[in-house]
């Protein structure tokens, strides 16, 4: 089987299990039965149907970029991938999957990125606990992730859930949980930043019922440069 017949199946698979193309970078041809593990995974998901949708740029992109250096600075020269997800009402949650050197060709200014959120968002909803939910099942799927993998998703929103049914939004929160509880099984973290001060002690409480210990996640009402990030055990 040559290389584009492989890149070709594993696009196909990732379509039929995610509903929808990620747009992943494919630069390392690996010998087809050799396993391999990621060293640490990086999942950012962004929500731009509030304040970021008009200041992308000027807030939540230098945060990404920190947030990168941040958290691979420890992984120079071992494997390492970034995914980049949307809170928005679009079908299509997790956008890209690659490499950080591969996330900053592809986006090489914060106006490349957030015209690349806006195509692939509907600003006019923030479904928060579906977006939660399909990001960290997403990362719960990946090959190459092992107990060793240093796993890390940072949510920027508000983390006000937009859906207006209470029974809906009842049984999404309800999936939501039990995917955080396998996400943090596996030695997932979680930090969100900017958190409406309101939705602060809920969060908290999702966290807590998820099995998250002090340490595991950080909640921020804030955006700032070098950003608290949670312990790794």
């Amino acid at each position: 089987m040559n290389p584009r017949t492989r890149i070709f199946q594993a696009a196909l698979l990732s379509c039929i299990a995610f509903s929808g193309c990620v747009k992943k970078q494919e630069t390392v041809d690996r010998p087809v039965f050799e396993p391999y593990e990621i060293d640490s995974c990086l999942a950012i998901s962004i929500d731009l149907s509030g304040s970021f949708a008009n200041d992308f740029g000027e807030r939540a992109y230098p945060l990404v970029l920190d947030l990168m250096d941040t958290f691979t600075d420890q992984s120079m020269g071992a494997e390492c991938k970034i995914v980049l997800s949307q809170m928005s009402g679009h079908d299509q949650v997790v956008l890209f999957e690659g490499s950080p050197a591969e996330l900053r060709h592809e986006f090489g200014s914060p106006e490349q990125m957030a015209t690349f959120l806006r195509d692939h968002s509907k600003p006019d909803r923030s479904p928060i606990y579906v977006a939660t939910r399909k990001t960290v099942d997403y990362v719960n799927l990946m090959n190459g992730i092992s107990e060793k993998t240093r796993v890390l998703t940072v949510i920027l929103s508000d983390m006000r859930d937009s859906e207006s049914d209470q029974s809906k939004r009842s049984q999404e929160g309800f999936r939501m949980l039990a995917s955080l509880e396998t996400y943090r099984e596996r030695g997932g973290s979680l930090a969100l930043y900017f958190v409406e001060q309101e939705e602060v002690p809920r969060w908290k409480e999702i966290l807590g019922r998820a099995g998250f210990a002090e340490g595991q996640f950080v909640i921020s009402n804030s955006l700032e440069s070098n950003p608290q990030l949670p312990r790794f055990d």
